[in-house]
């Protein structure tokens, strides 16, 4: 997990992990006081060097359909769908 701290608060936040191939970046967020001033972006490029680093070659992510700014996002920072299926499976009840 990397961070972006502003005035000793956590304002920025990405969590990413790989299995030595694919790296997956699981949440990217960033307090909506500091939002559109490129720290998102600035998250994201330190995920994906870590990745690098960790020997990752491509960088996968989940976004709910619904979700439309975080759709775009991504997008502005080089995203683009990928034609594949999520299949899930609740373990409980």
């Amino acid at each position: 997990m990397l961070g972006i701290k502003k005035d000793g608060e956590l304002i920025g936040t990405v969590m990413a992990g790989s299995d030595g191939h694919r790296g997956w970046v699981y949440y990217l967020t960033v307090s909506t006081a500091h939002q559109r001033v490129g720290l998102g972006s600035e998250l994201m490029r330190a995920a994906e060097e870590w990745l690098r680093e960790k020997g990752a070659v491509k960088v996968q992510l989940m976004v709910r359909s619904e979700n439309e700014p975080a759709m775009i996002f991504y997008e502005r920072v080089g995203y683009e769908p990928s034609d594949v299926n999520v299949l899930s499976r609740w373990l409980s009840g």
